[in-house]
């Protein structure tokens, strides 16, 4: 069984060198915080779980000619992250996709249907996408309460704080290794 999702890779080095400096700030205020690596920085369209090799491959060619080259068409579609928030009382924090928001989710309604009725593989509950790149984690029994106020404030400054672009022009299949130091992602291609 290989561990999946499906997702859209940030892949510009400048974004990602601004996310890592926000990322290091809000570290310093939270030491506990689960940071995202910079060769994680993902947007996730859906998380599949774990899967065999022989469905992988299956939603390998969906995403291949279904989604990547009947949607894209070869075309790379920009958008820009712009704006920190935060899921679930600061467990989640995340920076704002900003953009034709109806292509993604057209990209999402149509994955989750060719997989539904191709694979059979259950539809995800929450229909709307919340476009958004997750940038750190923390555990509620890691807070340092002590400072949380000023976390608060950091992200409320950043609201609209422009991190840069973020193009599209693809979704990949991709694998999710569990270890002691956090995920490490690679791209399943068949």
């Amino acid at each position: 069984m290989i561990r999946t999702f499906i997702a859209i890779e940030l892949k510009d080095k400048n974004t990602i060198e601004k996310i890592q400096a926000f990322s290091s700030r809000l570290k310093q205020n939270q030491p506990k915080l689960k940071v995202v690596e910079p060769e994680n920085l993902h947007m996730t369209v859906k998380f599949l779980g774990n899967i065999t090799e022989s469905v992988a491959s299956k939603i390998y060619e969906i995403l291949k000619e279904d989604v990547n080259k009947s949607m894209f068409q070869g075309k790379t579609i920009e958008y820009s992250l712009r704006g920190v928030g935060q899921f679930n009382k600061f467990s989640v924090l995340w920076v704002k996709l900003i953009g034709d928001v109806q292509f993604l989710q057209q990209i999402k309604n149509i994955t989750e249907q060719l997989l539904s009725e191709r694979l059979k593989i259950q539809k995800d509950k929450r229909t709307g996408f919340k476009p958004h790149l997750t940038i750190g984690r923390l555990r509620r029994d890691k807070v340092n309460y002590k400072t949380l106020d000023v976390l608060k404030k950091l992200i409320n400054e950043n609201k609209n704080f422009e991190f840069g672009p973020f193009n599209v022009s693809q979704v990949k299949l991709k694998k999710s290794v569990l270890t002691p130091t956090g995920p490490i992602y690679s791209d399943l291609v068949y």
